[in-house]
């Protein structure tokens, strides 16, 4: 799935030991999956007892908000909230990998912008 997307082969890999760069790794644990985050030799996140789609979901929302990020740096506009342009593009990105991811992102974002909405 991460084939195609437009990233750098460093994003694209999932590792499994911890790189200790703000990078996500997988740990198996008794037949469930854990999305483990850590930087500097310590542990930043850990979620625990997850399914192949949730993890999956939770390491492709990663590379698309890298992917996201830099598309709306290059096509940044002089006034007006980034994430005008950043949440769209990230929201296709996920939907084009699968259409359940795209809607659940969506759901996200409009959460967060519930909270803090886009500046003018």
């Amino acid at each position: 799935m991460a084939e195609h997307l437009d990233v750098e082969p460093y994003y694209k890999a999932f590792h499994t030991f911890p790189q200790h760069d703000g990078v996500p790794h997988v740990e198996m644990m008794s037949g469930k999956f854990e999305f483990v985050v850590t930087e500097r030799g310590s542990e930043l996140d850990r979620i625990s007892g997850l399914g192949n789609d949730e993890v999956l979901y939770l390491l492709f929302e990663g590379i698309t908000s890298i992917m996201a990020t830099s598309y709306e740096l290059r096509n940044r506009k002089p006034t007006g909230d980034g994430r005008a342009v950043w949440f769209p593009y990230q929201e296709k990105l996920m939907a084009g990998l699968r259409a359940s991811w795209g809607v659940r992102i969506r759901a996200e974002h409009e959460q967060i912008l519930q909270k803090s909405p886009l500046r003018q």
